[in-house]
């Protein structure tokens, strides 16, 4: 645990000290969208780069818990469609919110992103000539594609600090402590851009305590995945997926503010609660793995059939198929394996 505390103050206090290099040497702020927009993008490598460097420090191995796979399995294809199925459903819960409306219109995208008044009637005019179908489906189709390329290496810089360095870092503790723990130092870990009004442009002091909330909930979902199909690539479809399909509540609603609307407001939260909720009825009575009940380091044990090589902090654990057997070290939580998990696969 200590190694996973030791992550989240670095990273966060690097994080933090180049966006103030950036905002305040370079001015690049709210007022100047693209330049945000781009700086967005290079901050969400800031947990990648800090991890590689403790790994180098620490002289442990890129992929030392077996977690950077990239065997497919069918969580791959749950993980990447899921965030559809979550966005559709916060559309309608957010139609039940007072003051809300279902409705197909261009007027909340310009309040939501502050549109200036020159581009205004361009945007009416743009989305009054796309029917609410078409834009779904144009949003759905480009949002999945994105999900599995760009987003997905974006998010990649994110993730392999959070399902992977830090998952390698709390093998000893149970998924729900651990779940909790990487959700809010990831929700932290967001306040500068918070504060600069991304994601709750209205609201952005109330913000970064919305955003940890969505953190802790959306980790949850992601973590279980990861741990499902031992590989944190999982998590980087997943999270890129949301980011580019969860812009299209915005499309669909009128009314509403912050701390309601889409998938970082009441209405998400809703959604991911009950996702959640049927994610532990399968997990407690259909799947074979119980993985809600288990430590991240069982949870990794279970996952030796697999080809990966992964480590603890004393001693190396390496997995061998084709006949060659097994091999592992003293003193790993991970050395104490149930048979029964060699049959078992997700």
């Amino acid at each position: 645990m200590k190694k996973a505390i030791r992550y989240s103050i670095i990273v966060c206090l690097f994080s933090w000290a180049m966006f103030a290099v950036v905002h305040w040497g370079f001015g690049i702020g709210a007022d100047t969208p693209t330049g945000f927009m781009v700086f967005s993008t290079v901050y969400m490598f800031f947990p990648l780069i800090t991890a590689l460097v403790l790994q180098a420090i620490d002289k442990e191995k890129f992929n030392h818990t077996g977690l950077v796979n990239f065997k497919v399995r069918w969580s791959w294809v749950v993980a990447w469609l899921l965030p559809v199925v979550m966005v559709f459903l916060c559309i309608l819960i957010n139609g039940m919110m007072p003051g809300v409306s279902l409705e197909y219109n261009s007027e909340q995208l310009i309040n939501q992103y502050h549109v200036p008044e020159d581009q205004q009637e361009m945007v009416r005019e743009q989305m009054s000539s796309l029917p609410a179908w078409l834009m779904a489906l144009s949003t759905i189709f480009s949002g999945l594609l994105a999900g599995i390329t760009v987003n997905a290496i974006a998010a990649f810089g994110e993730e392999y600090g959070w399902r992977n360095y830090l998952v390698g870092a709390m093998r000893e503790v149970k998924f729900w402590k651990a779940a909790l723990f990487i959700g809010i130092v990831w929700g932290i870990w967001h306040f500068p851009l918070i504060l600069m009004g991304h994601n709750y442009p209205n609201e952005p002091q109330w913000g970064v305590l919305l955003m940890v909330v969505f953190c802790v909930l959306a980790g949850v979902i992601e973590l279980y995945f990861v741990l499902k199909s031992k590989s944190m690539i999982v998590a980087a479809i997943m999270h890129g997926t949301i980011n580019a399909v969860s812009g299209m509540t915005i499309y669909f609603t009128l009314g509403g503010n912050d701390f309601l609307n889409g998938m970082t407001g009441l209405s998400g939260f809703i959604v991911m609660a009950v996702t959640i909720f049927f994610i532990w009825i399968y997990d407690k009575y259909i799947a074979k793995d119980n993985i809600l009940s288990m430590t991240l380091g069982d949870s990794l044990g279970r996952g030796i059939h697999d080809n990966v090589t992964m480590t603890t902090d004393h001693d190396h654990l390496c997995v061998e198929l084709g006949g060659q057997g097994l091999r592992s070290g003293s003193g790993s939580p991970i050395d104490s394996l149930d048979p029964a998990y060699k049959k078992e696969r997700d």
